[in-house]
């Protein structure tokens, strides 16, 4: 992951968990994962950014949350991850891991993620990452969420490669549809108050190849990485995932008859249209 800001982190020493949430005062922008789009952190730094990278394989994050992240328990004999993640919140006892990576994401203001495809979903170590970090209490409840979540104001973009070409990976393709294949996570960071930005595809990344066809990827993708450096240039400008807002809901949580639709996941009519 990598974040960007203006300015250094917020002061860590002095600020209690709850006070540093409400830090305002240096946003910044983590990068998830491996950059493998060919992004370096002077695209941000030369336009007085600063910076924060979070690779999650060279830190060893574990992804499988777990009683034996929680020293101090709010039930020592059954575990109940919501419960765990809100009492540890409370208490300002959240795993090390946990609360360095909570305390990137009240520090930025620009979230990337860059991440492969890997079985039509993101890697399980970027799942587990959202399953542990995104915690109860902390960064969303039953009334902080969507456009009231905690992380409301700061915006996600998530470059994410494929290993099949961009004809197979369409609405019609026999990949499956990958924008659609996305949305899920997409709506993960929606749901705790983030502006989630249309994310940045590369099609066509495959290990393996040689002579002509080893040639050819390289053009596309060196082309392609330099459409990604113009992109993070001008990200300021960058389109957003649109989803419905709170006055779309009626008392129910069910959409209003008037609501528009952006998704077939979340819609209007029960049976979704084929054809």
């Amino acid at each position: 992951m990598f974040w960007r800001g203006k300015g250094p982190p917020c002061e860590r020493k002095e600020r209690s968990q709850h006070e540093r949430a409400h830090c305002t005062s240096a946003p910044g922008v983590p990068i998830l994962q491996r950059p493998p789009c060919g992004i370096r952190s002077r695209h941000f730094s030369a336009q007085g950014h600063a910076v924060q990278i979070s690779d999650l394989y060279t830190s060893r994050f574990d992804p499988s949350e777990s009683a034996r992240h929680f020293s101090v328990r709010y039930n020592p004999v059954c575990f109940d991850a919501q419960s765990e993640q809100r009492f540890s919140w409370e208490h300002e006892s959240l795993p090390a891991d946990v609360k360095e990576e909570v305390e990137k994401i009240f520090w930025a203001d620009l979230l990337l993620l860059q991440f492969p495809l890997w079985w039509f979903g993101p890697p399980a170590i970027l799942k587990g990452w959202m399953d542990r970090v995104f915690v109860y209490g902390g960064l969303y409840t039953g009334a902080r969420k969507h456009d009231r979540g905690r992380c409301r104001g700061k915006r996600a973009l998530m470059c994410v490669t494929s290993g099949s070409a961009e004809t197979a990976c369409t609405y019609n393709g026999y990949e499956g549809d990958t924008s659609l294949i996305l949305w899920p996570s997409l709506f993960a960071f929606r749901y705790v108050g983030f502006t989630v930005l249309q994310p940045f595809i590369i099609h066509g990344v495959r290990g393996g190849l040689k002579g002509p066809d080893a040639e050819a990827q390289h053009r596309v993708l060196d082309s392609r990485k330099q459409e990604y450096r113009e992109y993070l240039l001008h990200i300021d400008d960058a389109p957003t995932v649109p989803f419905n807002s709170a006055d779309d809901w009626d008392e129910n949580g069910k959409l209003k008859p008037e609501a528009p639709t952006y998704s077939p996941f979340i819609r209007q009519k029960k049976t979704l249209e084929l054809g």
